[in-house]
């Protein structure tokens, strides 16, 4: 039997340069790219579902028909006729290393809950099995907006839902930082299993090491968490049991974008199949090391497909 995911978000118009002065359009997103790469390597059926808004404009419409491509359901993509997808441009280094410009000011996505209750109701998300959102997801909405979706994941927790959640913390989305840490701390308290990364912890909680970050959502109630530290590798707990893992070497960064996002799309593919955390991290580390060997947030399909040919997740239950 299928099993059903809802990821919320935003999905903006992606750029990011070729050679001088041109530059490759394409569609992304902390969360969407999670969604694509969470479709992409479940080895068992799973019926993804992108929740958030778009406009009624010709790129809206060429956003949906890219979600459409990538297998992924769009009945919660709704529509707004005052606003359309953000816009963001992508500039590497040497190194790989990547830095944004953003036009997202009137994002459609800052629209979702507001096109929620005109045009859908609870009923259209209970059910589902997992329902994944981030701290973009948070930041993007209005404080009564913010309200309203805490509301909607308590629901849903209620109804037995699994919950996942990922700060992925943007300080220039935030008016204050502390804002940040009351969001996040309310977000860890309903969720059931938790993809922070070391860095986000280090600025708002004061974090020093993984260790510290684990013991910061044990406090809170996490019962799967999964702490990302870069080439440091990963610091999981899991049924009261701590585990480490390697990252996955890489020969050479081209990108980072998305490093995190499909990280967290196939650890989440791989526990959706049922192999146990200490071995889907492994899975989800080789992932990412693989995405940030190529330009842009979504590898292309005939590049993933390579991957995909000799990487499985049930390959690393070893």
């Amino acid at each position: 039997m299928s099993k059903r995911i809802v990821i919320m978000g935003e999905c903006m118009v992606e750029l990011y340069q070729l050679v001088d002065n041109v530059y490759h359009q394409n569609f992304a997103g902390d969360v969407f790219n999670t969604a694509v790469y969470l479709k992409r390597t479940s080895e068992v059926p799973v019926d993804v579902q992108f929740f958030t808004a778009v406009g009624t404009d010709l790129i809206s419409d060429k956003l949906v028909r890219a979600v459409e491509r990538e297998k992924i359901d769009t009945s919660l993509m709704l529509r707004t006729k005052t606003a359309r997808p953000g816009l963001y441009m992508i500039n590497t280094d040497a190194f790989g290393e990547r830095s944004f410009v953003y036009w997202r000011d009137s994002s459609a996505a800052k629209q979702t809950l507001q096109c929620f209750n005109q045009q859908l109701d609870f009923s259209a998300l209970q059910g589902c099995d997992m329902f994944y959102f981030s701290g973009i997801t948070l930041a993007i909405l209005s404080d009564s907006d913010r309200a309203q979706l805490f509301e909607l994941v308590q629901q849903l927790k209620a109804s037995g839902s699994q919950i996942v959640f990922d700060p992925n913390y943007r300080p220039a989305l935030w008016p204050h930082a502390d804002n940040a840490k009351a969001a996040f701390i309310q977000a860890y308290s309903l969720a059931d299993v938790a993809l922070p990364g070391l860095d986000d912890h280090k600025v708002l909680f004061g974090a020093q090491t993984t260790n510290d970050v684990v013991e910061q959502l044990v406090e809170l109630g996490v019962a799967e968490i999964i702490v990302k530290d870069g080439k440091n590798g990963i610091n999981g707990r899991y049924q009261q049991k701590g585990f480490t893992a390697q990252a996955h070497a890489v020969k050479k960064v081209v990108d980072t974008t998305a490093a995190g996002d499909s990280f967290n799309g196939g650890y989440l593919a791989a526990r959706l199949g049922g192999i146990a955390p200490q071995h889907a991290v492994k899975f989800a580390a080789r992932l990412a090391g693989f995405v940030v060997e190529h330009t842009g947030a979504i590898v292309s399909k005939d590049h993933f497909n390579g991957f995909w040919a000799q990487n499985r997740p049930s390959v690393f239950v070893k």
